[in-house]
């Protein structure tokens, strides 16, 4: 057994290895600073909660925000200088956070930070889908998934331990580790033959030739609404754990959701690729999202938490892998991280209207008197998509059947 293991991981490509440490390596960069940045600025900076939401949404609209144009960007200029150029720059932004105190320099290192990761994930999504194939394009994206889990539950930790020194010695760190990742990526990271340029490399008509495919902006708009899900769950999980039991640890209950995801991710997305078609996949996802939120709106008791959270995250565990591989389904070749960017604009979308309708039903629920409301409207929201996605499904199936 340990052979066929030890051969399993020799025949991993060096690119493979480099990238998914890249992944990793990220993730716990990100996940150490970004979510303690917020009491960092609240609780050692004394800003008001205005200015921390407004800080916070600069960086969200740096990187989901330009995600598009940087895709196509990155098909034009190849998309390993596209992630060097993309990690250069959020190094720059996350180092800038442990050097000023004042709101104007905050804003600024939230841009960067934006813009670098606005560059870098869609050409890195997009080389993930150049180096791996059909045959195991969806195993390739779980791997990823897993290890950016897996970092998410690592960051916090060495952050929360550095945090005790000070938030200067987080920014320095997650700055270092952004620096290994452009080294690791600058010498062992060859640039792959498929990098081509479209035959019309200029960046408009590209953008244009993207949004021309009807399939894939009806695709975007089932992604965006499963996304809107998504997006609950930082805000759901404190709402309701407040209701029921405020001082329950919500940290433990998100580093439960991710020791799930980390264990299930690569098990579970091969499964559904192997028994279901693409849109099942996405529509089980979706489901096990709604049913996650309702079982954590309904119920009373501190274990149907936990319980919707798991569901949740097994949602989530379908989804991303088979999302992404999708995506490059739809690029075929020559403009993959356009089609990357422009989903990840959609997916930017779909979580701001989360957050914004979210949060206004479960004001409105809580001032009429009916508690069950916003999860209700989750509910019936997925499932209004999984009857839409379905029918895409079916529309698939019969071209197909048709054109053989």
């Amino acid at each position: 057994m340990m052979n066929h293991l030890w051969k399993k991981l020799t025949d991993i490509k060096l690119p493979f290895w480099v990238m998914f440490m890249n992944t990793f390596s990220m993730a716990v960069g990100f996940y150490m600073m970004i979510p303690l940045l917020a009491s960092y600025l609240l609780h050692d900076l004394l800003l008001s909660v205005t200015i921390v939401g407004v800080i916070s949404a600069i960086r969200s609209l740096s990187q989901q925000g330009l995600s598009a144009f940087c895709g196509t960007l990155a098909d034009r200029l190849g998309y390993k200088r596209t992630i060097l150029v993309g990690l250069l720059i959020r190094t720059f932004g996350f180092g800038m956070f442990g050097f000023v105190d004042h709101v104007p320099g905050l804003i600024i290192a939230c841009f960067f930070s934006g813009l670098g990761a606005a560059l870098f994930q869609p050409a890195s999504y997009a080389y993930y889908a150049a180096l791996s194939t059909p045959q195991n394009r969806i195993t390739v994206y779980a791997i990823r998934e897993m290890l950016s889990n897996l970092g998410f539950v690592v960051g916090p930790v060495v952050g929360a331990l550095l945090m005790g020194f000070h938030f200067k010695y987080v920014s320095m760190t997650a700055t270092l580790i952004f620096v290994f990742s452009f080294f690791l990526s600058l010498l062992l990271l060859p640039r792959i033959k498929i990098e081509q340029k479209p035959q019309d490399a200029r960046m408009l008509p590209q953008m244009k030739k993207v949004l021309q495919n009807r399939a894939f902006r009806r695709f975007m708009v089932f992604t965006m609404i499963s996304w809107s899900l998504v997006a609950q769950l930082y805000m759901a999980i404190p709402f309701r754990v407040n209701q029921i039991a405020p001082d329950a640890n919500i940290g433990l209950i998100y580093s439960c959701g991710a020791v799930v995801m980390v264990l299930l991710q690569v098990p579970f997305a091969k499964l559904g690729q192997s028994k279901m078609q693409p849109f099942g996949v996405l529509s089980l996802a979706t489901l096990l999202l709604a049913a996650g939120l309702f079982t954590i709106g309904m119920t009373g008791s501190m274990i149907g938490i936990y319980a919707g959270v798991i569901a949740f995250m097994i949602g989530q565990v379908f989804l991303q892998p088979m999302m992404n591989t999708m995506v490059s389904e739809f690029a075929g070749s020559g403009s993959i991280a356009s089609y990357f960017g422009f989903n990840s604009f959609a997916l930017s979308i779909g979580a701001m209207l989360g957050n914004v309708g979210g949060g206004y039903l479960y004001d409105l629920g809580t001032v009429l008197g009916w508690r069950a409301l916003p999860w209700i409207c989750f509910l019936l929201f997925g499932l209004m998509n999984i009857f839409f996605m379905l029918k895409e499904q079916g529309r698939r199936t019969d071209s197909k059947t048709v054109s053989v």
